[in-house]
Formats: structure tokens, C-alpha cells, sequence
């Protein structure tokens, strides 16, 4: 039985109007969206409403230190500050790195909303490693376990196929191969079980090489639900 895969379009902007104005474009057509606050200059946690406001959609509320490979340069008590609070927002899910303090604080209220994540921007682990993290990951019991790696050699998407292909039934797993070599990953995968589908916006600037417009991925959509 295939699993079904959502869309997701990315929200980005270099200050709040910018934000508001790209999140309310974004929703005119999208079914989930991405937040990506820490593209947003100087957000801090009196900017929580401001996004959440006008947020209609299910939704992922992100805001990713640039040690994670986000674009928050701030301090990490800043960012904790704005990811605890974030969870009490009523955001459907909140992005967290796997290697995040935050976790240590979260119950299990906190866990049924929490997106655990993991980004390596240098290159894709053996699949043995990936199997262990993922092991990891899963002892966290989050919501949904996302694992993307950047794809620095094509012999990177059987390693990325194959960790996809350990999802256990009902699991909610992503799994992306960044970089130009990794767009193939970001078309076929969902079709294979991958839970989200990143896309972005049409004339937004990627905020991740390799992500696809939500234009380019629906004939796969197509595909996937004639068959």
C-alpha cells in the first residue's frame, strides 16, 4: 500500500512584510507551508505572532541555527527561547536538529508537534551510520523524523533510497538528497514514501539547492495517483 506524501512550500523573507506578504501569496495556493523565520533579519520571539497570525495552513515553523545549516546567526539561547515558545503557538509541527538541547526539555505534548531533523551540508554518511541515526532519532519519538543529506556523488541515492525503503509502517519519514546531484531524490521519493515534499515558491530564490517549484513536481503528483 503506497503512503500518501504532502506538499510543502517553503516561506521565506528577508524581513517581516516581505514574510507576511510571500506567506500570504504562498497559501492563495499551497496545502502546508514551511516557516522559515531564521531567513527573517533580526526575528525575535515578539515576531511569533506576526507569523503565526496569518497562518491558515498546517504548518512547519522553522528556525534553524546556521551551525544546523539554517540562516539564524544569533545566539543558540535565542533560538532556544524562540523554539520552546514556538511550541505553545499552536503551530502543527516545529523543526528541531537532532543534536538541539531543546529536546531535553520537551514532554510529550511537546513531542507530538516536534519535527526532528537532521541536514548534513557536506555529504551523505555510509547507510550504516544512517540506519544508527535514524535508531536515534526514532528513541526520541517525535512526530516526524526528517533526514537530508547533501548528494556530492550519484552512488549517494541508493544510500538514500535504501534508508528510505527502513521507514516502519506508519512512520512519518522524510528523506532528501540536498544539491543539484540530489533533485532526482526530491521527484521520486515521495512516490516512494518520503512524508513531505519541499517545494518552493515560483520566483522565490531556493532556500536549499536542488528544491524543486511545486510546478515541477506535479506531474509526479499525477503519476503517483493514476497508479
Amino acid at each position: 500500500m503506497k503512503k500518501k506524501f504532502q506538499i510543502c512550500t517553503v516561506v521565506q523573507g528577508k524581513n517581516l512584510v516581505t514574510f507576511v506578504k510571500n506567506l500570504k501569496k504562498a497559501q492563495a495556493s499551497a496545502t502546508m507551508v514551511e516557516l522559515r523565520a531564521d531567513s527573517i533579519k533580526d526575528f525575535n520571539i515578539d515576531d511569533l505572532p506576526i507569523v503565526k497570525g496569518p497562518t491558515k495552513l498546517p504548518s512547519i515553523f522553522t528556525f534553524r541555527h546556521e551551525k544546523e545549516g539554517g540562516l539564524f546567526k544569533g545566539p543558540i539561547s535565542q533560538q532556544k527561547e524562540i523554539l520552546k515558545e514556538a511550541f505553545d503557538f499552536g503551530f502543527t509541527y516545529v523543526d528541531v536538529a537532532c543534536d538541539n538541547p531543546i529536546l531535553e526539555d520537551l514532554g510529550k505534548k511537546g513531542k507530538k508537534q516536534l519535527l526532528l531533523s537532521y541536514h548534513n551540508n557536506e555529504g551523505t554518511p555510509y547507510l550504516e551510520d544512517l540506519l544508527d541515526l535514524l535508531e536515534d532519532m526514532r528513541a526520541v519519538r517525535p512526530a516526524i523524523i526528517k533526514i537530508a543529506t547533501l548528494v556530492t556523488d550519484y552512488d549517494d541515492i541508493p544510500i538514500l533510497a535504501a534508508l528510505l525503503k527502513k521507514a516502519k509502517k506508519d512512520e512519518k519519514l522524510i528523506v532528501i538528497g540536498m544539491g543539484r546531484k540530489g533533485e532526482i531524490t526530491r521527484l521520486t521519493f515521495p512516490s516512494m514514501g518520503s512524508h513531505i515534499a519541499y517545494v518552493t515558491m515560483k520566483g522565490e530564490k531556493n532556500i536549499a539547492p536542488g528544491m524543486l517549484t511545486e510546478a515541477q513536481l506535479k506531474p509526479v503528483i499525477k503519476y503517483f495517483n493514476k497508479h
